[in-house]
């Protein structure tokens, strides 16, 4: 470990567990917090079903349900069905993603009868969880002890694409319940919390060493996660070595390239070519497919031969077939592909991942490349991406740092959860609330907008509707340890009661400057979420209304929204003075977009 980690100076043990369910394989680890002891993190390496590779830090994405929709086995565990009617639900983790991340050729998602998405993702994070159970229990020599006493209370860290938001978020905490790692309460809410793909990744850079060269202060890192599904790109600045602390230099990336894009690409084109063949059945079509994804694409590199054969078919089945036009030629039960075929089928992801990595190259010098994920190892990506980057002269050093064999972004969760080296970020978008402005009669802004003009029936203030306050803004760096707030004013009561607050955050995505009024540029706002919160009878004070002749009282309170942007996930609360003490009051969010 490049930065030894001080000891746990908290009273209680804790268990930190963060898992990382991938595209195509995903992967657990977890550490423990003893008073007094420096955390190390734990690898699980045992898996139900895989008993027959002990020490393996990966299982596959993929569950098996009957034709009723009940889960019958999950990840290894499906080798040991036999053959029988059901659903193979694979890649699922897909169909989380939010409508921004569009795929033109998007794999084949079978859910299970009666079953969402939420749902297969629950049954996998209960298999996972499981499976650390399992792991914790018989490779610890008090396990049994540490299990009974700390499950109920475990921590959580999932993590997930750069490009995924506070939605998918809400679907994964959501699975996490329904999978009774935590209970649906604010606490079992917040025990879990995300972290992205890229960000975890470069943790466990850190963490193993891989980038220990690189950590200089001023030096520009940028981290290329090429998984199964997603290829995430982030980048960071290092601005000070002790303590490390980093910098987004830019807002993360994520792009739908990741290496089963390239299995799809890939089979596409060979269904094509096997249509009115023998081969056309999806018997032959799943070898097919078996084979290319798991041998051909991973040795594929520059140096293979111009005609590749790719195995199509049982190996009892050894048919030769050529078509009359030539377009399809199978010797031995093997399919004849031209070399170009592949380097298609990897031409969207070798693209979108250069792509983004020059994006985050543009400016800064001596910078460094780590490559981590699964689809790092493939020899073609590597090999490509230097090429490119090489021909567009770009100067960077690019280094694999994946070990293939252990799941960077679930190790790396938990050195996330442990160092938090990022301490800042950059914003994508201008994110702010909507409220009533006190209105004034001087100010033109108002004056134009009467037809917006509401009156208290109670305290007589008049109110500007629809007032846009921006909490920070596109391209601000935003410390993860700071809050942004705004000013806002309950309706006045006859009485002091509680108050119920509902507030919506917005993201304007348009380019004027200082947009005041929702009406200045109404397209281009989004509702990222709401939260609400109950603003206890103690909080309002007493306050007076003069008319002409006697005076009137009535009650309301002033306080703040206040909203942190810096981490991950987005965090609001309402705080306000009684009596001289700040308060304040959780807010229970649903969040739709966010990051």
């Amino acid at each position: 470990m490049a930065y030894p980690r001080s000891a746990y100076s908290g009273p209680d043990t804790k268990l930190i567990v963060a898992i990382d369910v991938g595209t195509t394989f995903s992967g657990a680890s977890y550490t423990f917090l003893k008073p007094g002891e420096a955390p190390r993190i734990y690898e699980v390496g045992r898996f139900r079903g895989q008993e027959d590779k002990q020490g393996s830090k990966k299982v596959p994405s993929v569950l098996f349900y009957s034709p009723e929709g009940k889960l019958l086995a999950c990840g290894a565990e499906i080798n040991k069905l036999g053959p029988q009617d059901g659903t193979k639900t694979e890649w699922f983790k897909l169909g989380l993603r939010p409508p921004s991340m569009r795929i033109d050729d998007a794999p084949p998602i079978k859910l299970p009868t009666g079953r969402t998405v939420t749902d297969v993702f629950g049954h996998f994070l209960k298999y996972m969880y499981d499976c650390v159970k399992t792991h914790i229990i018989t490779t610890h020599v008090d396990g049994p002890r540490l299990w009974s006493s700390l499950n109920d209370s475990t921590h959580f860290v999932l993590s997930h694409p750069n490009g995924w938001e506070a939605h998918q978020q809400g679907e994964m905490r959501d699975a996490a319940i329904l999978a009774r790692l935590v209970p649906d309460t604010p606490e079992g809410h917040g025990r879990v919390e995300f972290v992205t793909e890229g960000e975890a990744s470069f943790h466990w850079c850190i963490d193993k060493g891989a980038a220990s060269g690189a950590l200089q202060e001023g030096a520009n890192i940028v981290v290329a996660d090429l998984g199964g599904g997603t290829v995430d790109v982030s980048s960071f600045l290092v601005q000070s070595q002790k303590p490390l602390r980093l910098r987004e230099l830019r807002a993360p990336e994520c792009a739908v390239a990741g290496s089963v894009t390239v299995t799809d690409r890939f089979m596409m084109a060979a269904t094509r070519r096997l249509q009115d063949t023998p081969y056309s059945e999806d018997e032959h079509l799943e070898d097919l497919r078996e084979e290319f994804d798991q041998k051909t694409k991973c040795i594929f590199d520059e140096t293979t031969t111009p005609e590749v054969y790719v195995r199509i078919g049982s190996l009892s089945r050894r048919l030769r077939y050529v078509a009359e036009n030539g377009a399809c030629r199978i010797e031995a039960g093997h399919l004849e592909v031209q070399r170009q075929e592949i380097a298609d089928a990897f031409e969207h992801s070798v693209t979108a991942t250069v792509n983004a990595i020059r994006a985050h190259l543009a400016g800064p010098p001596d910078v460094y490349v780590f490559l981590v994920g699964g689809f790092s190892a493939s020899p073609w990506m590597f090999s490509e991406i230097q090429r490119r980057l090489d021909a567009a002269g770009v100067k960077c050093q690019v280094r694999q740092a994946d070990d293939g064999v252990a799941k960077p972004a679930s190790s790396g969760g938990v050195a996330f959860y442990l160092d938090r080296h990022v301490a800042e970020r950059i914003m994508r978008h201008t994110y702010g609330v909507i409220l009533d402005v006190p209105y004034h009669r001087e100010d033109p802004e108002h004056e134009q907008r009467q037809e917006d003009l509401k009156q208290d029936a109670v305290s007589g203030k008049k109110f500007v509707r629809n007032g846009f306050f921006a909490l920070v803004t596109r391209g601000q760096v935003v410390k993860v340890d700071q809050v942004y707030k705004a000013r806002a004013h309950s309706d006045a009561r006859r009485k002091p009661e509680p108050v119920r607050w509902s507030q919506t955050i917005q993201r304007y995505k348009g380019a004027a400057g200082n947009v005041t009024f929702v009406d200045m540029d109404p397209h281009n706002f989004d509702q990222i979420g709401s939260f609400f919160c109950e603003i206890p009878a103690s909080a309002l004070t007493k306050r007076t209304r003069k008319k002409s002749f006697w005076t009137e009282y009535y009650w309301a309170v002033d306080f703040d929204i206040v909203i942190t942007l810096g981490t991950v996930e987005i965090k609001a609360f309402i705080e306000w003075e009684e009596e001289g003490v700040r308060k304040k009051t959780q807010a229970k969010g649903i969040w739709e977009d966010y990051y």
